[in-house]
């Protein structure tokens, strides 16, 4: 079977959960035995050529990422409103569309459809089935994240009504906002399957398009990936000197709440404590200049850069606790899950799926979002007594493997498309 991975960016210009959810997909697709393409969008500039061949992407960057074939096309070449809607771009959707016939592609399966609207259409005009998998809110909430403006929990977008009373800042209007609504749904239904990676999105989004099926396929988590990299064997040791490591992993990006940790460790001074900092900066420069600045004013945390999928076990084994500090809810979060497969406990924000995998399978303690005191007292308490990491490591739930989210959609790959 030949199959596009459509997403909204991908390595190694971009190293986000949704791309390494992607790469995880593909590499078990190849093992299969199918040919997979990764269809995505870049920030980098075409580059100018004499006498090139017009259609069939030629304006797009053409690679190769670990074995994965990526075509890549350049943001510019992409409606300016693609980062909040489902805009497309005429042009680009009949090089897709002869592109994607050129490539005999016989399923496309969609990702993120931030920017990439116009290949989605055009899979449509070339006849091509399609599923989508939801790892964020994307396509109900054009704040990607199910928070509206005044930063409270949103309740769903009732048509775009919801989105027009509590989120109506420019560019949107009303209008704008319930035909964005209309879209996303247009989208949905013309998905051959649509799936989420927890109960908790998929609450979200039976809430939002209540005539819709959905389908939960957890993340699975590449197990033989991460063990290859461990050198111990068992979970978060006691130390001697009685110190806690504390990790971070992820983007830093004021969402993932990186800002609320750093506040809490500079109120619990004590000498026990340590913190790695994993992730690269993305976004706004203000925020990133902040992080800095609070990275360098405490000498017990440590800022070791953006991390490979290669070198996740590396940074895990060298903390005892990982913390997810983030102030908008996570549709999954794939360092949890990770973190599990190496008996690393956690502690999580009380938002999103996170929450909910902690509450019901223990594995470490929910925090407040977005409080300040409410984590201090926690890292203070783990730094007094650091024998509950040992506990929480005890209990931890291991999750899906990738082989197995590979097998089920897999099955579903071969249920929707007619055999020749």
């Amino acid at each position: 079977m030949r199959i596009v991975f459509v997403l909204h960016q991908f390595y190694p210009e971009f190293s986000g959960g949704t791309e390494r959810v992607v790469l995880n997909l593909a590499r078990c697709a190849q093992r299969a035995g199918h040919y997979v393409h990764v269809l995505a969008c870049t920030m980098r500039t075409p580059v100018p050529r004499k006498g090139k061949a017009k259609g069939k992407l030629s304006d797009a960057f053409h690679d190769i990422y670990q074995g994965i074939p990526v075509t890549l096309i350049p943001r510019s070449l992409l409606p300016a409103s693609g980062d909040l809607g489902f805009d497309v771009a005429p042009a680009m959707v009949e090089q897709v569309r002869d592109w994607m016939r050129a490539e005999r592609f016989e399923f496309v399966h969609a990702f993120h459809s931030m920017r990439m609207s116009s290949a989605l259409l055009a899979a449509q005009q070339c006849g091509l089935p399609y599923m989508v998998t939801l790892t964020d809110f994307f396509v109900g909430c054009y704040r990607i994240n199910a928070i509206n403006v005044q930063g409270e929990p949103c309740v769903g977008p009732d048509g775009g009504r919801t989105c027009g009373r509590d989120c109506l800042v420019p560019p949107w209007s009303e209008p704008t906002l319930l035909q964005r609504h209309q879209l996303a749904r247009a989208l949905l239904q013309g998905a051959a399957e649509r799936i989420v990676p927890s109960d908790y999105v998929a609450g979200f989004f039976r809430a939002a398009f209540p005539d819709l099926h959905w389908r939960v396929i957890p993340h699975g988590i590449d197990f033989l990936g991460l063990t290859a990299q461990k050198k111990s064997s068992d979970g978060p040791q006691e130390n001697a000197d009685g110190l806690v490591t504390l990790g971070y992993l992820g983007s830093i990006v004021r969402q993932k709440g990186l800002h609320i940790l750093l506040q809490a460790m500079a109120r619990v001074p004590s000498d026990r404590l340590r913190l790695r900092v994993a992730g690269g900066f993305y976004g706004d420069p203000v925020y990133q200049d902040d992080i800095r600045k609070m990275i360098a004013c405490d000498p017990r945390v440590e800022w070791i850069g953006q991390v490979e999928p290669t070198d996740l076990a590396m940074v895990l084994e060298n903390v005892d606790l990982l913390c997810l500090p983030s102030v908008v809810p996570e549709s999954f979060s794939l360092a949890l899950h990770e973190a599990a497969v190496l008996r690393v406990p956690a502690l999580v924000s009380d938002l999103g799926a996170p929450r909910a995998r902690v509450e019901e399978f223990g594995g470490g303690r929910v925090v407040a979002a977005g409080d300040v005191t409410a984590w201090a007292q926690a890292l203070a308490e783990i730094a007094n007594g650091p024998e509950i990491l040992q506990s929480w490591s005890s209990c931890i739930r291991l999750p899906y493997r990738v082989e197995e989210e590979a097998f089920f959609y897999e099955s579903l790959y071969r249920q929707l498309v007619a055999p020749a």
